[in-house]
């Protein structure tokens, strides 16, 4: 963490990671600490800025997240930006008034007016769309302070030398519609240069892994030949060698052609070492036990584990490495104090080794850059993301067997056949083809039948942290729907357009 320009301090926020995938798509560097690991820091640092995040606490909660004490309110050291709670904290702190009123509740796009004369909102629109996610809100400011943007109530405030900010919606997410233009006008308040790239983060997680596994010890990649783990593979087979072991598992929940796909790509980074396991009877059987989508990913984990322990020891491996993301550890709840929203089958894991995660910190676009960057085939960079538990979570409501993953697969095979077709797979972040556990009746050759449902979802996101749901034109709703019910087993179809949030991207 040497010469860090930003102090992000995490308050649990669903976002608080996107903040530091902007800054670093400006260029700059951070760093993300709770805020008992940042007031350590900060008695032994001063950054250029330090940058608030949202949180689902409310000011006045018991046990909830303060100001570091270490934290110059006044601003004489750095700049400081509150986002959402960061806003209502400095407000509070200040003896500002905090309150929930009904009326100034926002969740999800809003207007607000700016003071374009403000520095934050140079070249921004004096109305601009926003992305706001909160019950309280701020009614009176602190001394000194004054707004610098309004919607239902206050929006945003600064102090009188313009030091301390706060705006009471996101910038960070994509769904803020000049949220990057804010961010980079903060960057220029706190006077940041341009620290960081793509070939700089491809050097510093080299340097990071082999610091930590030395030059000796063996070390397991878990890979699915998807973007994350074939892009990690490529960073680290040159200074690895022979001693980066790549294991795939046929786990029975992939796609058509998932397991020549995976050997292709991973082979294609430089690998030299990989082997693929097949145990997709012990998994479908495992998961097969439940139709809970939490204890499936329970039960998915259980012999995932088992299998890469056996590897492990196997293979003599120190270290245990998977190319985990961002949105994996925030959805887990293992990023700060964040809300676990769904369990993901490589994190949290107690392997018989360390278990190294290097681009945990990184969005799915970033990794993207780097797979460019590392002159990876296009097939690999711009591949959709699948989840490792695969078509297993995409058995909604009704047991896994091997007759329900065939169909979904040849289903999921049908609708990306169509869309290739019609070139709308460039347009789509991911495509998802469930079963639903609703049969009901129909119609085949004048006979009654009684069969299964289907789900077509598709959406279209930046950093899968939010999406919007794709809307299929009519005529490939028909071409869809038309193709899919041919089998036999097959009675109707379901178009799913819901955004995230509330949705997520998979059903499970």
């Amino acid at each position: 963490m040497e010469n860090i320009q930003i102090l992000i301090v995490d308050y649990g926020s669903q976002y608080t990671l996107v903040i530091g995938r902007m800054l670093r798509e400006l260029g700059i560097r951070s760093v993300i600490l709770p805020p008992i690991k940042a007031d350590i820091w900060l008695q032994k640092n001063t950054p250029k800025a330090v940058i608030l995040s949202g949180s689902n606490w409310s000011v006045y909660g018991e046990n909830a997240p303060k100001l570091p004490t270490s934290l110059d309110v006044r601003g004489d050291k750095y700049t400081i930006l509150g986002i959402c709670y960061g806003m209502q904290l400095l407000a509070y702190v200040g003896e500002g008034k905090i309150e929930r009123p009904l009326t100034q509740r926002e969740y999800g796009p809003s207007v607000v007016k700016v003071n374009t004369n403000h520095p934050l909102f140079k070249n921004v629109s004096e109305e601009t769309e926003v992305w706001a996610s909160h019950g309280d809100t701020v009614l009176e400011l602190p001394k000194n302070f004054s707004p610098i943007a309004t919607s239902e109530g206050i929006a945003g405030m600064t102090s009188e030398n313009n030091r301390v900010m706060g705006v009471q919606f996101h910038p960070e997410v994509v769904n803020t519609k000049e949220g990057k233009k804010m961010f980079q006008n903060f960057i220029e308040l706190s006077n940041c240069v341009v620290d960081w790239s793509p070939m700089d983060l491809i050097l510093q997680i080299q340097k990071e892994v082999v610091g930590i596994v030395g030059s000796e010890k063996k070390v397991i990649l878990g890979v699915s030949g998807g973007v994350d783990s074939t892009v990690l593979a490529g960073i680290l087979a040159p200074v690895l060698g022979e001693r980066l072991v790549c294991i795939g598992i046929d786990t029975g929940g992939g796609r058509f052609g998932e397991i020549e796909e995976l050997k292709n790509n991973v082979t294609s980074a430089g690998v030299k070492n990989l082997n693929i396991i097949e145990a997709s009877d012990e998994f479908i059987k495992n998961v097969g036990t439940t139709i809970n989508s939490e204890e499936k990913r329970a039960k998915f984990r259980e012999v995932y584990k088992k299998t890469f322990d056996e590897q492990i020891l196997k293979h003599g491996a120190s270290f245990m490495l998977q190319g985990t993301l961002a949105t994996d550890i925030i959805e887990s709840g293992q990023a700060g104090e964040s809300a676990m929203i769904k369990t993901h089958h490589n994190v949290g894991l107690s392997f018989e080794v360390e278990d190294l995660h290097p681009l945990r910190h990184l969005f799915k676009y970033e990794v993207r850059e780097l797979g460019k960057m590392l002159n990876l085939a296009p097939s690999v960079y711009e591949r959709n993301p699948f989840p490792g538990p695969g078509l297993f979570l995409r058995i909604v409501g009704t047991p896994v067997s091997k007759e329900n993953l065939e169909l979904v697969r040849d289903a999921d095979k049908t609708v990306s056949d169509i869309l290739k077709s019609r070139g709308l797979d460039k347009e789509i972040s991911q495509l998802i083809v469930a079963m639903l556990g609703i049969n009901s009746v129909g119609v085949k050759g004048d006979e009654r039948v009684y069969g299964h449902s289907l789900a077509v979802r598709a959406v279209q996101t930046v950093d899968f942290m939010t999406a919007t749901g794709y809307h299929f034109p009519p005529d490939v709703i028909d071409e869809i729907t038309s193709a899919l019910i041919k089998h036999k087993d097959i009675v109707r179809v379901f178009f799913d357009m819901t955004p995230k949030p509330p949705a997520t991207t998979e059903f499970e």
